[in-house]
């Protein structure tokens, strides 16, 4: 288990120097969320290799960083999110009371407020504490609920009062909260003695980076200088729906210092000439406001409005409330030559806008591969018989895509594309595996390959949990079928489900041929590597049983793709 702390230790630094070097937001409380998880893991990491009831201890209070500080501190990110903000103080009372909580947990093994008691022994020369709970721990718990029934609160609120939240986001952060809570209390429910909350935190970390950052894409912070004198030179003068004067800007005052000299909710009378005129223009609108059954995003544009020798365009706007209801008018003008100015400007901000965009969405997609490997990678330290079979199964996957552009299977570039992405998640559910049962050194009982066969079914949720709010619909689609299928076989004999033919996901039956490829050719601890001759006998005689006979013909034609793969692997 050291290895999978070590793991998740690094995943999180990893985090944290990325944000680092290419978030431009830089915002602290993100940076808080990931120094706690860092801290946390480092806990978790020296517990797994303690000695000592001393050196477990300690290692123990470290680990509880993460469970007492971050549920606060996620909290203030999900505030973040949803652009609310608690006042100074309020923050950090709430920061004390968990600073007070934490207290207690440094007197572990010293009186009864956090643990009453705490021993240690090892298990498959695994440390695992066991521990009978105070008060104080009782009162941790309860604040990790609270804050998770708090962001449920802001959140709902949110996306009720401010049309400024990105409702994606906001909901997402809230199910990551939901899933790392739902972790703790799941490995409590269930008496495990290996905590996996190392992972989750990662994952509810990585989670909310990217649609935080994916949100940052299109943040105007960086053009504010930009958008004020834009708006600095654009003039808006607003009426209610009978008319009534409501106000002005200054840059309008200075087209019509005649405004100045009225109040709020006054008729404007015997204005100048160019004034009456622009307002009489709210006539056209009115008319369109009768005629337009959905009664919503309303105006017409004044083109070449002249005043004291100056070309102004403009719009004058519908103002309606959110039952579609009048409610006034607003008038905008622009002089000619800013408005320009302005449209030039802005068509070349959208064009390396799109080019950011574009280059931001890229670097999030190879973001996420990485981190998707990296997890898997994590799950297959733990198997002692795999050793790169995520990365060779996964390269085997690419160099039989490219196959299949070819063939005349239907089969398009965009969907194998989700195929290649989703092979490195195909053996995720082994992490909910006995260790017993994946470090095996030889071949399975019976009951042995029955709990070793759930590893599909446990990989379909995970992926499931892990993906849906954060990608999207297809690739989360593609992904379950592989983690969740691939060990079916086309004549009805594997599982999880016994799917037969084209019942079974084309996904699934391209990752099965890919597996089972570099299961032969691979040396395992209960058999020598196949011969690579020998293997393709294998799969072209299973042709039509095991496998999809059309895809087995295209696989067999990468016989010197996926040679020249595996003898320079080899090297």
């Amino acid at each position: 288990m050291e290895y999978f702390y070590l793991a998740c230790l690094l995943v999180s630094i990893g985090m944290l120097v990325w944000l680092k070097l290419f978030d431009v937001r830089n915002s602290i409380a993100q940076y808080l969320n990931l120094i706690i998880v860092i801290i946390s893991s480092f806990g978790y990491f020296f517990l797994s290799i303690s000695r000592t009831i001393g050196e477990a201890i300690i290692s123990q209070i470290i680990g509880y960083v993460g469970g007492v500080f971050l549920p606060v501190f996620f909290f203030f990110l999900v505030l973040e999110i949803c652009h609310l903000e608690l006042s100074r103080y309020l923050k950090i009372v709430l920061v004390l009371c968990q600073c007070g909580i934490y207290g207690s947990v440094c007197t572990i093994g010293r009186n009864e407020l956090f643990y009453k008691s705490v021993e240690m022994h090892k298990n498959n020369g695994m440390v695992v504490l066991e521990r009978s709970y105070g008060p104080f721990h009782i009162l941790a718990i309860g604040s990790m609920y609270l804050y998770l029934l708090l962001a449920f609160a802001v959140v709902i609120y949110a996306l009720i009062k401010k049309k400024s939240v990105d409702t994606q986001n906001a909901i997402t952060m809230i199910v990551l909260m939901t899933l790392a809570t739902g972790v703790y209390t799941l490995e409590k429910i269930l008496g495990i003695e290996y905590t996996v909350i190392p992972l989750a935190f990662d994952v509810l970390m990585l989670g909310a980076l990217i649609p935080i950052y994916d949100s940052n894409i299109f943040t105007v912070y960086e053009n504010t200088n930009i958008i004020d004198e834009q708006l600095g030179n654009v003039g808006f003068l607003t009426f209610d729906k009978n008319k009534a004067y409501k106000g002005c800007n200054n840059y309008m005052g200075n087209i019509f210092p005649e405004l100045l000299q009225y109040k709020l909710e006054q008729t404007i009378k015997e204005s100048s000439l160019d004034l009456q005129s622009l307002i009489d223009k709210i006539d056209n609108i009115e008319e369109i406001y009768r005629s337009n059954s959905k009664k919503e995003h309303i105006y017409i544009t004044i083109e070449s409005f002249i005043h004291n020798d100056r070309y102004y365009d403009g719009k004058i706007y519908l103002l309606t409330n959110s039952f579609g209801k009048l409610k006034g008018y607003t008038i905008e003008l622009r002089d000619n030559t800013e408005h320009y100015k302005a449209l030039t400007l802005r068509e070349r901000y959208n064009e390396e806008l799109a080019q950011e965009v574009d280059k931001k969405a890229r670097q999030i997609e190879t973001i996420q591969e990485k981190i998707i490997l990296g997890m898997a990678q994590m799950v297959e330290s733990r198997d002692l018989s795999t050793g790169g079979h995520i990365k060779r199964t996964s390269d085997v996957v690419r160099i039989f895509a490219k196959k299949l552009v070819d063939a005349d299977l239907g089969l398009s570039p965009q969907f194998l594309n989700l195929v290649i992405r989703s092979a490195p998640m195909h053996d995720l559910g082994k992490i909910g595996v006995d260790d017993a049962v994946l470090r095996k050194q030889g071949k399975f009982t019976d009951e042995e390959y029955d709990k070793m066969k759930k590893h599909s079914e446990i990989g379909y949720h995970m992926v499931k949990e892990i993906l849906s709010e954060v990608e999207a619909p297809n690739f989360v689609r593609v992904a379950e079928n592989v983690a969740h299928y691939h060990h079916e076989k086309v004549n009805g004999m594997g599982y999880p489900d016994g799917l037969k033919g084209d019942e079974i996901p084309v996904e699934a039956r391209i990752m099965a041929l890919a597996d089972v490829f570099d299961a032969l050719v691979s040396k395992r601890c209960y058999k020598d590597a196949f011969s690579y001759e020998r293997a393709y006998e294998i799969i072209e005689k299973d042709a039509g049983t095991h496998f999809d006979e059309k895809l087995a013909t295209v696989f067999l034609s990468c016989k010197e793709e996926l040679e020249k793969y595996y003898n320079e692997s080899e090297k």
